[in-house]
Parts: C-alpha cells; sequence; structure tokens
C-alpha cells in the first residue's frame, strides 16, 4: 500500500506466498488487535446513534414496547461480532463477566433467544453497521484518512461483515441442537 501521485495504491505482491498477502491487510477476528477496547466501544456507539432513529413508525413501536431496546442489541451484537464472540449464549455471559459488554447492555442482559431472534430479524442493519465499523478501523490501521476505500476492500469488508452473521447463526444453530 503506498500513494503515488497523491492517490492511494493498495497491491498485493506476486512473488509473495498467497498466505503472506492475505495476512497483511487481513481484518482480524477479534478487532481488539488493532483498535483499543475503549475507542471500539466509542465507534460502536457512534454508527448505531448515527442511524435515523426518527421514523414514526419505530417511533410508536417502541412506544408501544418500552422492553424493546434495539439501540442496545444493535450496540452489543456489532461489539460481540467485532471481537470474534458469537454463539449467543457466550454473548449473554459476557454481558455478566466483561465489563465492557456489562457497560453496553446496562446490567440488563437479554436473554439469548432475544440475541438470536435480534440478530435474525435485523441481519441488514447488523451486516451494515459492521461494514462501517469495519471500514473505519481498515482506514485507521492503515493510515488512509478520508481516503474513499478501493472496491475490492470494500467488498472485502462487506463479505466480512456477512461472514461473522454466518457464523453467528451457524453457532447458534450447533447450540440449539438444530
Amino acid at each position: 500500500m503506498h500513494r503515488a501521485g497523491g492517490k492511494l495504491r493498495i497491491t498485493l505482491t506476486t512473488d509473495m506466498p498467497a498466505s503472506r498477502q492475505s495476512d497483511k491487510a487481513a481484518l482480524p477476528w477479534d478487532l481488539t488487535e488493532w483498535i483499543e477496547t475503549k475507542q471500539l466501544r466509542e465507534w460502536i456507539v457512534e454508527v448505531v446513534e448515527s442511524l435515523d432513529w426518527s421514523n414514526p413508525e419505530l417511533v410508536e413501536y417502541l412506544r408501544t414496547h418500552p422492553a424493546y431496546r434495539p439501540k442496545l442489541m444493535l450496540k452489543l451484537l456489532v461489539l460481540a461480532y467485532a471481537c470474534g464472540i458469537f454463539e449467543s449464549e457466550e454473548i449473554v455471559r459476557r454481558c455478566y463477566q466483561d465489563e465492557l459488554f456489562r457497560s453496553i447492555c446496562a446490567n440488563a442482559p437479554p436473554t439469548p433467544a432475544a440475541v438470536a431472534r435480534f440478530r435474525r430479524e435485523n441481519r441488514g442493519l447488523l451486516k451494515g453497521c459492521l461494514l462501517q465499523l469495519f471500514k473505519r478501523a481498515f482506514k485507521t490501521k492503515f493510515a488512509l484518512g478520508d481516503t474513499m476505500l478501493p472496491a475490492g476492500v470494500r467488498r472485502y469488508l462487506e463479505e466480512a461483515a456477512g461472514t461473522r452473521l454466518d457464523v453467528a447463526r451457524q453457532m447458534d444453530r450447533g447450540a440449539s441442537g438444530f
């Protein structure tokens, strides 16, 4: 990766084994390998809060269903999937044992079934939030600033977000005996 004539170029050398090429820019399963946990939490809060929460249908639904906490669930699942934690039961366990998770769930953890249901019903929203987080982490890690990511990198990050949701779904299926 280098800048040439003011433009960013990301290149993979062909004389390097493919396994070593992918290691250079591979997104880690646990983003805390790249980003401090406090920074990661702040970014997740920013991503979730930047969504349009003023939709009249959503506002009405939240008014009539006060126990439904979509912001909390979204922050919690984005954090878990960004840290490589996929199984619903493990996410809930972390809400009791890990200060970072506890701070997000406000000492009121959801049930594993609620986690799985929220993921199933909000896959697109979760994927979009993960993508925004991954883009920010990638740009920070490689000091890209406001530079647009090349289409291939963006596609890679989109696939990474989708893969994490697929892994979570599969782990929950395995845990429930399906």
